[in-house]
């Protein structure tokens, strides 16, 4: 079908969808609202009415993209430098500084396109799912693979996936300021039309792409798909955002200009001195290129940003999906992580494993989701469920007030919902009375369950008989109830043994879930929200054990000076029972708040509880925000997870918000960092490689200037002391391209020495350059500086010369400018390896366990052996052949600095640990 007609046919269903009841939109598209679209319809539909992908911003072209490589205040100087070394010196040696920094843009562009194509790998991670009905089965599908027809179920939550005409809509609000600007939430009806010509924000029978649910349940039938829905008649103008820099990259821009002012004005104090010296202005001048080029670390931005980008890759495919880059700094300085309980620090495998009901336990046997185990009696004996007992209206409320399901794919049962609800119906299947009670029963929800509200009402129609049933927390259920079922009848409520059952389950460390119900009157419609006079059921005990790796995580992050906190809406003593066997606080006795002791604290009161208490229970979404204010206030970095709407003000106020991959657009789009596997122990790998990452980021820099320094204090000590240039520009940058330009990116494979997470958090006001690093920033630039200028003098001393000499033969000076280069050379490729820890011998790490690191050394040997020993080479860089003597002399004053940088580095771990025995024993 031409485009034409494709946009024809979806412009009409588009424009009249709001229009007509969503019976007649049903039948134009031939779509059945309850088992949705065929399998077989799916491709027509997508044919004839488009693919659900907004269209995307033109990218840059290549050439923009290259020629961005040059837009850097360093890179400037450098080609200034090229321009005014053909005007005063050689052409031959501007055109060859001009070709090294075009090959230096072009590594950078390669390397720049490779870290974008990660990060659109991570991002695509993070893509929007939608849960639709297609032959009558719930499931799960990109929200890409939408079309138009597409029946779709929505909740709150959840970013809706495109344009859609609702066919139920239960207690639905939707945000739409992003089409309308309203900012207050829509309520949404099912059951109006509207005129064709009515605002968006008018059209309360629709819910449009890239709005989201706040509140409530529906379902709807997909009328506008990509660019025809009505954000994409806009997308032009809200395509996806800008990128942002992280705060790191925006400090090493910011430093970049600094260092281009500073390296400006030293480079005219130089040039002053020189000229004040009585040099020739064209020698200065050559040697303000040469130290124009030794200063500037140009590959440094790009190397961050593909630091950046290998790790954020890396860390996506350990399930932590990071969706701001500032989480990678703030995860190392993290100091307190609040974690939800359910499906994080446990492993969220539901299992009924007892029901409290007619005041006695009832027991089940098996686990998971397949409807597998035995019911026994509080004797311990096999039963079966007496119909209409109290046992079978608590097992038949847990059946059918539910928003969950299950579906097969590929042979194997798969939960579509909540896994508290999955557990509840596995329960009533394993008692036998789903398939009788489904086939003579129905129901649909009321009230869907939110976290704030803590229960959650349907109704069921048992032939002309109709009841309330209410499931949720035992507090707010037990609340609504004046009686409960007993074998001999109805009777008054006994809170005492409810309440005996609800402890003895928690203490278990279960999850209790309480049901009620009541008989309707047809005649009589109360409010869902304000109900009382329920008959209590019973109470149903839920296991979700600990996962097995967080109790190593837990330690881990202890150990790592950080304080975990278990925020959960669950009852205390159940929170208490699971963070005990996680240990939660080593050494310690529990302490926890509850719910209603926040409510009645002011901020101050909390403040001073807040550094000592371990959990949090029956807590409200809106309560983990004053949490974290308040450890805030106490200068911790605080990590929050979350999954639900009313997390979001927290994660957005948390130093690292992280939800869970399992939780809500919502959440995601509030949060800083998803963990896919819903795990706390992932959360503590991410702060793990977070703490790597920055500690990867700093041996870089550390790298990078240690070698721009040391060129800088070579050229300004030849100055000072009045020799001829020991090197020249051209090959400085040699230097810097062959060492800089290989040598730095793999400095971000590094891996982990010995237990990071043995180091407290690092300080977030610590700047990128801390003191051991400046410290061995001038030394090794001060050694690299005295190498080189005395295997400069002494290959001048061959020939009778001295480097204060002033009429040098060119043969002399060309020989001695040889050996200099290849010491200062050399002295950068070992150095990387001095670089990959700043108090850890080289010889602890192992020369192996960095491959990458050891190839590109290899590589940078080769090339700068190729330099000085191929012919071809020496006039583009102004080299001749060394003999084999000279390799050696360079060679092993170039070891020195190793070799002084193990002394170094071995002297302060013998002062630290007599410093640790001082303090110890001192303790």
């Amino acid at each position: 079908m031409s485009n034409g007609l494709q946009t024809a046919d979806a412009g009409r269903i588009a424009a009249r969808s709001h229009t007509e009841p969503h019976e007649a939109l049903a039948g134009a598209l031939g779509v059945d609202v309850v088992r949705g679209l065929s399998d077989g319809a799916i491709e027509r539909h997508r044919e004839r009415y488009g693919a659900n992908v907004l269209p995307e911003p033109k990218p840059k072209s290549k050439l923009l993209l290259f020629l961005e490589q040059f837009n850097n205040p360093l890179i400037f100087i450098l080609f200034g430098a090229a321009i005014l070394t053909s005007v005063v010196a050689d052409v031959a040696e501007a055109i060859t500084i001009f070709f090294v920094v075009l090959f230096n843009a072009a590594i950078g562009y390669y390397q720049e396109q490779r870290a974008s194509e990660r990060l659109r790998a991570v991002k695509n991670l993070t893509a929007p799912t939608a849960r639709v009905v297609r032959d009558g089965e719930l499931r799960s599908i990109a929200a890409e693979e939408l079309v138009v027809g597409d029946v779709v179920l929505l909740e709150s939550g959840l970013r809706v996936p495109a344009d859609i005409r609702l066919v139920e809509a239960n207690d639905l609000t939707v945000d739409e300021s992003i089409l309308t600007g309203e900012s207050v939430p829509s309520t949404k009806k099912h059951d109006t039309t509207h005129d064709a010509d009515a605002p968006l924000g008018d059209r309360s029978n629709m819910t449009f792409a890239a709005t989201t649910v706040r509140r409530g349940r529906a379902r709807g039938i997909v009328s506008g798909v990509g660019e025809h829905s009505q954000v994409g008649r806009i997308t032009r103008s809200i395509a996806d955002a800008t990128e942002t820099e992280s705060p790191l990259q925006e400090r090493l821009r910011r430093f970049g200009k600094v260092l281009a002012i500073g390296i400006a004005a030293a480079i005219g104090l130089i040039f002053a001195v020189g000229m004040l010296r009585g040099y020739e202005a064209t020698t200065m001048l050559l040697t303000a290129i040469g130290l124009a080029v030794s200063a500037i670390p140009e590959g440094l931005p790009i190397a961050v940003t593909v630091a950046l980008s290998i790790g954020v890759y890396t860390m996506a495919r350990r399930n932590a999906i990071v969706r701001r880059l500032n989480a990678v700094e703030t995860l190392g300085s993290t100091t307190v992580i609040c974690s939800d309980k359910t499906g994080t620090l446990t492993r969220n495998e539901m299992t009924v494993v007892a029901v409290a009901s007619d005041d006695r336990i009832y027991t089940f046997t098996g686990g998971g989701y397949e409807p597998h185990g035995e019911l026994h009696d509080d004797a311990g004996g096999r039963t079966s469920v007496a119909p209409e007992s109290p046992l079978h209206w608590s097992l038949r409320v847990g059946l059918f007030c539910t928003e969950s399901g299950f579906s097969e794919k590929d042979g194997r049962r798969q939960l579509v919902g909540d896994p508290t609800e999955g557990a509840l119906i596995v329960a009533a299947e394993k008692s036998g009375i789903a398939a009788t009670d489904r086939a003579s029963s129905e129901s649909f929800v009321i009230l869907p369950f939110e976290s704030e509200r803590m229960y959650m009402v349907s109704e069921l129609a048992r032939g002309t008989q109709r009841y309330v049933l209410v499931k949720g927390s035992a507090e707010r259920v037990v609340a609504m109830c004046a009686s409960e079922l007993r074998t001999e009848g109805l009777r008054p409520l006994d809170l005492q043994w409810i309440v005996e059952r609800q402890a003895q389950l928690s203490a278990r460390g279960l999850r209790v879930i309480a049901t009620a119900y009541a008989p309707l009157d047809p005649d009589v419609h109360g409010d869902p929200e304000d109900l009382s006079g329920l008959i209590f059921a019973g109470l149903h005990g839920i296991e979700d054990p600990p996962r097995d790796e967080v109790r190593d995580a837990v330690r881990d992050a202890a150990s790592a000076g950080i304080k975990v906190v278990m925020i959960t809406g669950d009852h205390v003593a159940t929170a208490r029972a699971i963070a005990e066997q996680l240990d939660l606080r080593p050494g310690h006795r529990i302490r926890s708040i509850e719910g209603r002791e926040l409510e009645a604290m002011d901020d101050e009161d909390l403040y001073e509880r807040v550094n000592t208490t371990d959990v949090y229970a029956r807590v409200a979404p809106e309560h983990k925000l004053r949490i974290v204010r308040q450890l805030q206030a106490h200068r911790h970095i605080v990590a929050m997870t979350g999954d639900g709407v009313n997390d979001a003000p927290a994660l957005k106020q948390a130093d690292i918000g992280i939800a869970m991959g399992s939780g809500t657009d919502v959440a995601k789009e509030a949060s800083s960092l998803v963990v896919q596997d819903d795990n706390f122990a992932t959360i503590v790998q991410a702060v793990r490689y977070g703490r790597l990452m920055f500690r990867n980021l700093q041996h870089m820099i550390l790298y990078v200037l240690c070698t721009s320094f040391g060129g800088v204090l070579t050229l300004t000590a030849a100055v000072i002391l009045g020799f001829p240039l020991p090197l020249l520009a051209v090959q400085l940058l040699w230097i810097n391209l062959v060492t800089d330009g290989t040598s730095t990116i793999p400095l971000a494979y590094e891996k982990e020495h010995g237990d990071i997470m043995a180091e407290p958090p690092r300080n977030p006001d610590e700047g990128l350059v801390n003191w051991p690093m400046g410290e061995r920033i001038v030394g090794t630039g001060l050694m690299m500086m005295f190498g080189t200028l005395i295997v400069f003098e002494m290959i001048l001393d061959q020939y009778g010369f001295t480097a204060f000499d002033r009429n040098i033969s060119e043969q002399a000076m060309t020989h001695a400018r040889t050996g200099a280069f290849v010491t200062l050379a050399l002295c950068q490729i070992w150095n990387v390896h001095n670089s990959r820890s700043i108090d850890r011998s080289i010889f602890q790490i192992g020369l192996l366990s960095n491959r990458p690191l050891l190839a590109v050394t290899l590589l940078a040997l080769g090339l700068q052996i190729a330099s000085v020993e191929l012919p071809f080479m020496h006039p583009l860089l102004n080299t001749t052949h060394l003999p084999l003597d000279d390799w050696f002399l360079c060679i092993g004053i170039s070891l020195m600095l190793v070799v002084l940088v193990e002394v170094r580095k071995f002297s302060s771990r013998f002062y630290r640990r007599i410093k640790e025995k001082e303090d110890g024993a001192g303790a």
